[in-house]
């Protein structure tokens, strides 16, 4: 927008005043005035510092270059212009002019201050022109702040934790949340716990563990949806436990904040469909490690129920892909859990993981699926999970499949081996808990038996998983094929309320069991 004019699109362009509503002062300067924009900026720093909140500071000032070195500004028939703004809106001339007219420095002190100013530029400069260029090696080391083998078990907890939680924890809280715990870890060892319940016990563990733990959600005081954030405000405060409005992208861009400074935060995502809203600030967590030069980690964590389900009835908006639509953003690891221990492993992963870490979770599964939990385990975020293998005899006779399924898909396909099975086939049943970054090396092993792959993908058939997947699969493991890779994603339409026509868009167990037999058979 160089050459917008801002009167013409906005009534009010004191944007400084915008925030009062909020609570949030703000002031205007001229940004002719180097003077000003130094005790403005001052005097809002001095406020946020001294804890009294955010505040707003508007400079207005002239731009004397285009966006960035691209920006064809010679093609804008600005020459005039531009030599009037540097003899009339330079602030580095306007502060000279003005200080040397009011007496406060002489001439000949300028010009020694200008020498010595130009030769620490041009040292600098000499100093940038010998310097090596960046080797192409470290593009790919900034991907990820933890590499991503790495065994979240081994790292140490903040050796002020215990100090830090019996000054902010009183002693009732703290036997509160002592028994909710102790209560969930029964249920954990009986069996009977659900995800929701799961990753909330993961979150607690790992909010005492290490007191810079923040989380992030809407109706955190009441447990949201899925009970995720439960008890989380009740035992650390406000503070570190932020009850949100609805707006994602702003309570995922204050985690971002507090990411760059010192924090873990947790965001919890009631629906991950609408983390739509915050795909700016979720793309900026993503690349801050790189663009920083590895300076800033951005251990961020996102967690919320999402993907679609047979019969999930909950209309198009709350049932796109989203794990499909962020796997494009770099820096960002991806992982899906249709199980208790699943959830609970890798929630406490991300929270010690030092990038941006988002967690997709079954959402008709939440309270339903209950299983064990391998208590205090941390589960790794590169690695799929075979649960169930073929049969050796289906192996020898071609008639054994590789499945690679997520989220809902999970439940689809174990409930469809019996039904596999009793057509002379088998499976070996791959849960991708991790979908960025991929294991190739667990699909690789399981294809080397089968020679047959089968993806029941919970995205659509354009830009999804499956697609991104069968790609990779095609490229690097073609010679393991038998056959073509099929795919049994969601068609490209929007998925409909009505179940009679949500059957057209989202594939289920009844598809699965077919395109295992067509790919025993030869139906290609």
């Amino acid at each position: 927008a160089i050459n917008t004019y801002t009167p013409d699109i906005a009534t009010n362009g004191k944007v400084y005043e915008q925030g009062k509503h909020y609570g949030v002062p703000g002031l205007l300067v001229d940004g002719l005035n180097a003077a000003d924009v130094a005790k403005g900026g001052k005097a809002v720093i001095d406020y946020i510092r001294s804890g009294k909140g955010p505040a707003m500071l508007q400079v207005h000032t002239y731009r004397f270059n285009g966006h960035s070195p691209a920006d064809p500004e010679h093609e804008r028939g600005r020459k005039e212009e531009k030599q009037w703004a540097r003899s009339e809106q330079d602030p580095i001339k306007a502060f000279e002019d003005k200080y040397i007219t009011g007496g406060v420095f002489t001439e000949d002190e300028l010009k020694a201050a200008r020498k010595e100013v130009l030769a620490d530029v041009k040292e600098s400069v000499k100093f940038a022109d010998a310097s090596p260029m960046p080797p192409v090696e470290l593009a790919k080391e900034l991907e990820y702040p933890d590499v991503p083998d790495t065994d979240y078990n081994l790292k140490p907890a903040p050796e002020y934790a215990a100090e830090v939680n019996a000054r902010t924890i009183s002693p009732q809280q703290m036997e509160t949340v002592t028994t909710h715990i102790e209560t969930l870890q029964e249920r954990a060892k009986a069996g009977e716990i659900s995800i929701g319940d799961a990753i909330n016990l993961a979150i607690h563990e790992e909010m005492l563990r290490d007191p810079t733990t923040t989380i992030h959600a809407e109706d955190l005081q009441a447990g949201s949806s899925y009970d995720i954030p439960k008890l989380t405000q009740q035992t650390y405060g406000q503070i570190r436990a932020a009850d949100e409005i609805i707006d994602e992208g702003h309570f995922i861009g204050k985690a971002l904040g507090e990411a760059m400074n010192g924090y873990r935060p947790i965001v919890e995502l009631m629906n991950t469909n609408f983390g739509i809203y915050g795909m700016a600030e979720l793309s900026s967590a993503g690349n801050t490690f790189a663009t920083t030069g590895g300076q800033f980690d951005m251990p961020m964590t996102i967690i919320g129920a999402g993907g679609t389900a047979p019969n999930q009835a909950l209309g198009a908006e709350h049932s796109q892909p989203f794990h499909a639509y962020v796997m494009g953003i770099p820096g960002l690891k991806i992982c899906t859990a249709a199980s208790p221990e699943a959830a609970y492993g890798i929630t406490k992963s991300m929270i010690r993981d030092n990038g941006p870490c988002f967690l997709f979770a079954p959402v008709k599964m939440m309270k339903e699926a209950k299983g064990p939990v391998d208590l205090g385990k941390c589960a790794p975020l590169n690695k799929a999970a075979l649960l169930h293998e073929a049969s050796q005899e289906s192996v020898d006779e071609g008639g054994a499949v590789t499945v690679l399924t997520y989220l809902h898909g999970v439940k689809e396909s174990e409930t469809a081996i019996e039904a596999i099975q009793a057509e002379g086939c088998d499976i070996d049943l791959i849960e991708l808990r991790t979908l960025k970054p991929l294991d190739m090396e667990t699909i690789t092993a399981s294809l080397a038996r089968t020679n047959k792959l089968c993806i029941l993908d919970e995205s659509t058939k354009s830009g999804g998983v499956g697609a991104t997947i069968s790609a990779q699969v095609s490229e690097e493991l073609f010679d393991l094929l038998d056959a073509p890779v099929k795919r049994l994603c969601m068609d490209d339409a929007p998925v409909p309320y009505a179940s009679s026509m949500e059957e057209a868009v989202v594939k289920r167990g009844s598809d699965l069991i077919k395109g295992v037999v067509d790919l025993c058979v030869g139906n290609h």
